[in-house]
């Protein structure tokens, strides 16, 4: 396991908390950035430098155009607050890694899983993927599906989006 590439998906995870949760529309679009940003960079291989640059510019398109769109009270947050939605992300996350590292243990043509060594040997740049794309599913499902207000919902049914394309890396 890279300690660069387990930063970048911390950094995915704490960024959709804090686009769900911020009380404040700007704080949301940080988070909404850097989740949306950085997300690219958790691809197993890394794609060419055209598309990486590609994503983040769509990345920082999307929340820019959600800014110029929002109004001044469109902010609110999650109604449970940044601890809940931190622990429901961290769930999400060990869920995801679980579900990788069986996923390869079973692959017939996979390394399978170490028989010696640290246990955080078997987390792979995939888990990874999956354990932010997880996190990100998870908090954006409520807000997209319950949302009362519009830009909350844009948040999250774009965090949800996200994870989805982060699972399926």
């Amino acid at each position: 396991m890279s300690p660069i590439l387990a930063g970048v998906a911390l950094a995915v995870t704490a960024g959709a908390v804090i686009a769900v949760s911020a009380r404040e529309a700007r704080a949301a679009f940080i988070g909404l950035a850097v989740a949306l940003g950085l997300g690219p960079f958790l691809a197993d291989p890394l794609p060419g430098a055209a598309i990486l640059g590609a994503r983040v510019v769509t990345a920082v398109l999307v929340v820019v155009l959600l800014r110029a769109v929002a109004t001044a009270d469109a902010g609110g947050g999650s109604r449970t607050g940044w601890p809940a939605q931190a622990m429901l992300a961290a769930s999400a996350a060990i869920a995801g890694i679980a579900v990788a590292i069986a996923l390869e243990a079973l692959d017939p043509g996979g390394p399978g899983r170490p028989a010696s060594g640290s246990p955080f040997d078997s987390i792979t740049p995939r888990a990874l993927a999956l354990a932010a794309g997880a996190a990100a599913l998870v908090l954006g499902a409520a807000p997209a599906l319950l949302g009362r207000r519009a830009l909350g919902a844009a948040i999250g049914l774009l965090l949800a989006i996200h994870g989805v394309v982060l699972v399926q890396t």
